[in-house]
């Protein structure tokens, strides 16, 4: 009997898309990525809520991002030892519960538009000082926890952002039209979300079979962005889902 050529040409390739089909919906599957980012949130904040909104979850690692609402925002403004004593306990609720941490630290900010919003004789230091104050907090913390940290404040400083409405990395009224100097432009959330990714390679042996879940304040939450408070769009934890599953 003989074989019809184009039809056995045809089943293999609809055989071929179907097994890559599969192999996709299986990564999206195993990357499993939570945002659990709100805007305004402090440290004192997430004590509150990591019950409810992490560990009920019953995550495998955490990576948390919060610090520029302690330290920056007037209105939640706490000491540097405060800000300690909180991400101390939160890490250490959360380890109690054989789940990993990862602490990254707040962006750099821009000091021309956040002193529109926030009174400058407020802040006992100059901001970038608390700022780098924050980070040398978390390296503490990581360094008697054995946790890995991704230090985004010092990499942001290397290579000189902010530039006041020159660079592309935080929200400023050139790049995106808004006075803002706190958040990250998308470009910036890829930018974060693969020093995340590099860190999470170096620590983990299997990302995508992780139940992994972003913690934080505005910046995890992704105002302004495409898919604000989601794993979708240009927020970070969508761009760490993505790397993920691609396995880059």
């Amino acid at each position: 009997m003989r074989v019809n050529r184009q039809l056995v040409i045809r089943l293999f390739w609809s055989t071929c898309m179907l097994l890559l089909g599969l192999t996709a919906a299986q990564a999206q599957e195993l990357a499993d990525v939570q945002n659990r980012g709100i805007a305004g949130n402090s440290s004192a904040d997430l004590l509150n809520r990591v019950d409810a909104d992490v560990l009920s979850y019953q995550p495998d690692l955490v990576v948390i991002l919060v610090g520029t609402n302690d330290l920056l925002n007037t209105k939640k403004m706490v000491s540097v030892a405060d800000y300690y004593r909180n991400m101390d306990q939160l890490t250490d609720l959360i380890m109690q519960q054989d789940v990993q941490v990862v602490l990254v630290s707040p962006p750099t900010v821009d000091t021309v538009y956040l002193f529109e919003r926030h009174d400058a004789s407020r802040f006992p230091q100059p901001p970038m000082q608390l700022l780098a104050l924050c980070r040398d907090t978390l390296q503490v913390i990581c360094r008697e926890k054995e946790l890995p940290f991704v230090d985004l404040f010092s990499h942001l400083q290397q290579v000189g952002i902010p530039c006041h409405d020159q660079d592309d990395i935080i929200l400023n009224e050139k790049n995106s039209g808004r006075r803002d100097g706190v958040h990250l432009t998308p470009k910036g959330n890829r930018l974060l979300a693969w020093l995340i990714y590099e860190q999470l390679k170096e620590s983990f042996t299997d990302l995508a079979g992780l139940k992994i879940v972003c913690f934080g304040d505005s910046i995890t939450f992704g105002v302004f962005l495409d898919g604000e408070g989601t794993t979708e769009g240009d927020t970070y934890p969508a761009v760490l889902k993505q790397f993920i599953q691609d396995g880059i």
